[in-house]
């Protein structure tokens, strides 16, 4: 009989030693599909920018020249502008007058009256007026990247006014001229 129980015995493992063996496989598979980890390479490219903001206007009044010195100056205030380059950058100036001088506008297009003196700029920073002209003129130049809040940049205007300078008396007629202010980069 001890035969016989031991053969029984043995048959019964033999299929739970199997179903336990193909469980713990099983299992080990299940718990690598649920840990199966992957890399995904994520890149982009920084692209060179630059933008910048200024007064559209600016307004330098009613003027006349001053008797006891044959002329005056009339001053802006400081205009503000800003500059956000992540490279460096330079600005530039010019007006759409050749000589930069101010011309009779009549609210559709320029009249013969033209200002005897042009206009002049000046960075906040420096002491020296130039000359505004139609040609592009370097104002800042090696300027560093910026951050978010950009760059600060003050500059004014200044015009000399004479006795021969005309007054315009025709009524929305003035004095005009464009000026273009270019932030490149120079990287």
């Amino acid at each position: 009989m001890k035969l016989y129980v031991l053969k029984f015995l043995g048959s019964i493992r033999t299929p739970w030693v199997f179903l336990i063996v193909f469980t713990l496989l099983l299992s080990q598979g299940i718990c690598a599909a649920n840990n199966n980890t992957s890399t995904m390479a994520i890149t982009c490219n920084i692209l060179p920018a630059i933008g910048i903001s200024f007064p559209t206007e600016l307004e330098l009044g009613s003027i006349a020249p001053d008797f006891k010195r044959s002329g005056s100056y009339v001053l802006s205030d400081l205009q503000y502008m800003k500059v956000w380059s992540n490279t460096e950058w330079a600005l530039k100036i010019q007006s759409d007058s050749p000589d930069g001088r101010m011309q009779e506008w009549t609210g559709t297009e320029y009249a013969d009256r033209i200002l005897s003196s042009p206009l002049e700029w000046q960075l906040d920073s420096e002491s020296i007026f130039n000359r505004i002209t139609g040609n592009e003129e370097l104002v800042i130049e090696g300027g560093q990247p910026t951050d978010e809040d950009g760059t600060a940049i003050g500059i004014r205007f200044r015009q000399y006014i004479s006795y021969g300078d005309s007054p315009i008396l025709s009524p929305g007629n003035n004095y005009k001229i464009e000026v273009t202010l270019t932030a490149i980069q120079t990287y």
